[in-house]
């Protein structure tokens, strides 16, 4: 341990010399701001609408089987080539939805809330982001839209928007 020199008298009367003409400096730094919660914050939607939309969602539906691979998905009658526009970022979201550390059921609702608040703002593609993980949310997010009428198609995202751990979703918009 290092024992750290105790100051003179003289020194102390030099420093209190060198700094007589001092005065205090104005605060011109700029305040930060608490960092952001880590809490996921829930797109706002009115109450009804995630309930009815979970009508849709039966975990028991198994519409895709999903063999760890690149995901795809175009619903019939739909131009078969969306796909592949997805998977080369012809789309950009218009939201995206982490569902990162949710659970089964609260993911469920996160997606039916981000499906309805695509409606309310006549936005045609969303990305929803299951991550990785133990690949529940991986194997269900696919099933759970085939489910939803207004899905036209999705695809395992482009690198910069996830890769294997999201989908691009491709939606109908209604008339404006």
């Amino acid at each position: 341990m290092r024992k750290t020199p105790s100051l003179t008298d003289q020194d102390i009367q030099l420093f209190r010399d060198a700094i007589s003409g001092a005065r205090p400096m104005a605060q011109d730094k700029i305040t930060l701001t608490p960092p952001r919660s880590k809490k996921k914050s829930a797109i706002k939607t009115s109450e009804s609408q995630p309930a009815a939309s979970l009508f849709y969602f039966s975990d028991e539906y198994e519409g895709y089987q999903f063999d760890g691979s690149t995901v795809s998905y175009v619903q019939p009658g739909e131009d078969p080539h969306l796909a592949k526009n997805l998977k080369r970022g012809e789309f950009q979201p218009g939201v995206v939805l982490d569902l990162h550390g949710l659970s089964q059921h609260d993911a469920k609702h996160e997606l039916a809330g981000l499906l309805d608040y695509c409606q309310q703002e006549h936005l045609n593609c969303a990305c929803v982001v299951h991550g990785k993980g133990s690949g529940l949310l991986a194997r269900r997010v696919p099933n759970w839209l085939i489910q939803h009428p207004n899905v036209r198609a999705f695809h395992t995202a482009p690198t910069h928007w996830g890769r294997d751990g999201a989908l691009l979703v491709l939606l109908k918009t209604p008339d404006k």
